[in-house]
């Protein structure tokens, strides 16, 4: 019997580690890669570890000004969560406590929202934009991405809030507490978790978005690091060692924000599923 255990237990850790493996293969080559020098990089046949590994590439981009389209694309991606946790909080918690006229129809158009893909409203955002001022401008950015992402952080939050126990907001209301401060005081600091959770979900669009930031700013003082990493494809070849070393250093504080906060965003992702 024990011995039965353990063989599926065995079974199940080498499956788990080819899954693994086969989905970080292409980080890892990447990474290797970006370590090589140029004329190794494009070598056949290929080596997984280079021979002589190097940092050039690494230090090219940060000559490239890499760190300055990081801090804007820090900074853009901030905000948007900020801005769209604020708002999505305020319209999920509407949601999930008030029965007002055409909630229903609100929810509906929520979802429905959702699914309109962000490429078929680049052009008409692009006018609104231009005629706003708004065109190559942080603001602009923070703006567009807030409004492409609310809708989602709607939906996650309310699912979340649907998840708490009223009686609580109940008790802090017999207590004297507005609406406005029940939600400060007692919603929110029980909802860390789906917080956390849509906020993954925003930094990750807001810091990898291309299309919109591409279309909606011309000059290098708004670039973010994406459109950034894309002018290492050049007209008359690829600046493989550069994009590469730019295309790892972006999604290091990806990783380092989930490893950080995983253990609330795993909570906030199962926690929206329970209705209270």
């Amino acid at each position: 019997m024990h011995g039965l255990i353990l063989r599926r237990r065995i079974g199940r850790g080498l499956v788990n580690l080819l899954i693994a493996g086969f989905a970080l293969f292409p980080i890892l080559w990447g990474l290797s890669s970006s370590l090589k020098p140029t004329e190794r990089i494009v070598e056949f046949p290929p080596r997984l570890l280079p021979d002589e590994p190097t940092l050039e590439h690494y230090a090219r981009i940060f000559q490239d000004d890499a760190a300055f389209y990081i801090l804007n694309s820090g900074l853009v991606s901030a905000a948007t969560v900020v801005l769209t946790l604020i708002l999505g909080a305020l319209g999920g918690y509407a949601l999930a406590r008030y029965d007002f006229r055409g909630r229903s129809l609100t929810m509906m158009a929520t979802v429905a929202v959702m699914s309109i893909p962000i490429a078929s409203l680049l052009v008409p955002t692009f006018t609104l934009i231009s005629v706003l001022g708004l065109y190559d401008t942080r603001l602009g950015l923070v703006l567009l991405y807030t409004a492409y992402q609310l809708p989602a952080a709607i939906w996650m939050l309310y699912g979340y809030f649907m998840s708490l126990p009223v009686e609580l907001e109940n008790a802090a209301r017999v207590d004297g507490c507005s609406p406005t401060r029940t939600l400060r005081k007692v919603v929110l600091p029980l909802s860390k978790p789906g917080l956390v959770a849509a906020a993954l979900f925003i930094l990750v669009f807001a810091w990898n978005d291309f299309v919109v930031a591409v279309t909606m700013t011309s000059s290098q003082e708004v670039r973010t690091f994406p459109v950034a990493i894309y002018f290492y494809l050049g007209f008359y070849g690829r600046e493989w060692g550069p994009l590469l070393a730019a295309s790892l250093v972006s999604i290091v504080p990806i990783i380092a924000v989930f490893v950080f906060l995983q253990r609330y965003f795993m909570s906030g992702l199962t926690g929206g599923g329970v209705k209270g």
